[in-house]
């Protein structure tokens, strides 16, 4: 039996085509800042919260940050309802791991209000016990949000999933080992790095059955 941390974006779910229209929609009424594009936003998933606003929206205040947030997060939300942002595989590859006895749970650098939505709006949430995020725990990096895991679950028997380097470092900052998803949003250089690498999610029970 492991415990197995999931990342969200670039592993479970891409939600980048409904966030990219939620921020354009988010800064319909402010002009003199460039809507972001795809590439922009796909390249800042694995970033802490300041860090990705800094890369997706440079030249707003924060003030302005505060607001984009408040309306990215409603306006995803409607999106998102009733759409599939799982990728292919996902579901059954947890219901799988949920079978075999293993501990599921979450390690994303995001807020807990997006956490929320993408377990509900998938229906994924039953699959998991203790999902936290970085922002349940008000971290600062995704090496906190492993911490807080160990504090109720074995190191020896974790295993962190995730597609950017920043999952990589925090396994390797708590000595477990790391599947990359090269099928996420990171590069070849950040995957290189990781104990493992899978193009489907599909593959990961093999992993752990050796």
């Amino acid at each position: 039996m492991a415990l197995i941390l999931f990342d969200l974006d670039g592993t479970l779910v891409d939600s980048s085509d409904h966030l990219i229209e939620a921020l354009h929609l988010a800064l319909e009424d402010m002009p003199h800042l460039e809507d972001p594009s795809i590439e922009t936003v796909r390249s800042a998933y694995g970033l802490t919260g300041n860090d990705f606003w800094a890369k997706v929206v440079p030249d707003a205040t924060a003030q302005e940050i505060t607001i984009i947030r408040k309306r990215r997060s409603m306006f995803l939300d409607q999106l998102v309802k009733g759409k599939n942002i799982l990728y292919p595989g996902v579901r059954e590859t947890l219901q799988e791991l949920k079978e075999r006895g293993h501990i599921l749970s979450t390690a994303s650098n995001c807020g807990t209000h997006y956490l929320d939505m993408v377990l509900d709006s998938q229906n994924i949430r039953e699959f998991f016990s203790n999902p936290i995020c970085l922002g349940t725990i008000n971290g600062e990096k995704k090496a906190d949000i492993l911490e807080v895991h160990f504090d109720h679950f074995e190191e020896e028997e974790a295993i962190m999933v995730g597609d950017r380097y920043s999952d990589i470092e925090a396994a390797r900052v708590h000595n477990i080992p790391v599947v990359a998803c090269t099928y996420g949003f990171g590069k070849p250089d950040e995957w290189e790095k990781a104990d493992y690498q899978v193009d489907r999610i599909e593959k990961i029970p093999e992993i752990l059955a050796r």
